[in-house]
């Protein structure tokens, strides 16, 4: 045999012998464990993942109903010209603060003072008229239809008199509540008509937040209920259902909400956008930091749990919270809940585990849970 088929022989005996030493090798390395759908999942014994966990309770909790809604002025009225005349006064200016009865505008008389005086003369004349013709009457010198055309005189003289008393008051526009004058379109030398729009005045004391209801959810609210407002501005109020209507609308088939809210300052301006939590009861669920909240492959919300040292997957209903910690139900009562880790393992994971006080996430769940 000569030297170059010895070679030859020799290498292939070596990679032979290579390949199955690796082989065995490997199945001294590697664990199993079962998935999530009863299948075998292969995992190298010496590198399980470690993930940190938490006792996690579920608590009774307040249940809120969230809406979107906007601020509406309680009365926003335009006021209109009763009678025609020119302007001569403007006696407040956008923006004016006033009370019930105060002047807004002014009108011209015009002859309206001269009509007024011929009015009254003419009553005084019909009603000594009809005191002759009664006085006659009583003595039979007058026909009781004499005395009826004498009191009509006098009733059609009185009409005309309260007709100009009527038009002369007009003259004068006064505001016909507490407000603020939101608009004022009448300018001095303005020649108006009857109807003519001269001023906007709005009461905004108190203040409504109006929102829409979905109709599965209108039940769930009455008035008299007790709402928190949160405005755009960053400001919080408390309020108080006053009305919730009984027809929804036909386009969107949602249900008018007004939340009551007192604004004695007026600060509060008409037409801001407004969040709304209206509380519908009770319901127990887990306070958790946001941050453990994930997807599953299925798409689903959720968080990942451990039991018996193997990662399970929970489906969650969102029920609201914050920035901190947010409330999550469907849940058993008492879980161990993975807050470090959760993303980078599967279903049916062996893990290794370690724990978090509880009563340090409450604290600072930011910190606890970056730790």
């Amino acid at each position: 045999m000569n030297a170059s088929r010895i070679i030859a022989i020799a290498l292939a005996v070596g990679a032979t012998l290579w390949v199955v030493s690796g082989m065995f090798a490997g199945e001294g390395d590697s664990a199993t464990t079962d998935g999530p759908d009863g299948a075998t999942v292969s995992q190298p014994a010496e590198a399980l993942p470690a993930v940190r966990v938490m006792t996690s309770t579920a608590q009774e909790h307040v249940d809120y109903l969230h809406l979107s809604g906007r601020t509406e002025a309680v009365i926003k009225v335009d006021i209109k010209a009763e009678t025609a005349a020119r302007v001569t006064e403007v006696a407040v200016e956008k923006g004016n603060r006033v009370e019930k009865g105060d002047v807004l505008i002014r009108l011209a008389t015009e002859d309206r003072t001269a009509r007024l005086e011929r009015a009254r003369a003419l009553v005084e004349q019909r009603k000594l008229e009809n005191d002759a013709s009664e006085s006659l009457a009583q003595k039979d010198y007058r026909s009781k239809t004499g005395v009826a055309e004498s009191k009509a005189l006098l009733e059609e003289a009185r009409s005309d008199l309260k007709v100009i008393e009527v038009e002369l008051a007009n003259t004068v526009i006064r505001a016909p509540f507490s407000g603020l004058v939101e608009d004022r379109q009448a300018e001095i030398g303005d020649l108006v008509a009857v109807g003519d729009i001269v001023a906007t005045v709005i009461d905004s004391d108190p203040i409504l937040v109006v929102g829409h209801v979905p109709e599965h959810s209108i039940g769930m609210i009455e008035p008299g209920q007790l709402a928190l407002a949160h405005l755009l501005d960053g400001t919080e109020r408390e309020g108080m259902v006053r009305y919730t209507s009984r027809m929804s609308d036909a386009a969107t088939r949602t249900f008018r909400v007004e939340i009551e809210i007192a604004n004695p300052d007026y600060r509060i301006p008409d037409g801001m956008t407004a969040e709304l939590q209206v509380p519908i009861g009770t319901k127990r669920a887990h306070p958790v930091p946001p941050s453990v909240l994930t997807l599953n492959d299925a798409g689903q919300l959720g968080v990942r749990g451990v039991v018996d040292d193997h990662v399970v997957f929970y489906p969650v209903d969102l029920q609201g919270g914050n920035r901190d910690s947010v409330w999550v139900g469907d849940l058993p009562d008492q879980i161990e809940l993975i807050v470090v880790g959760h993303d980078w393992v599967r279903e049916g994971v062996h893990v290794t585990v370690s724990r978090l006080d509880p009563a340090d996430v409450a604290k600072n769940p930011a910190n606890a849970v970056a730790n």
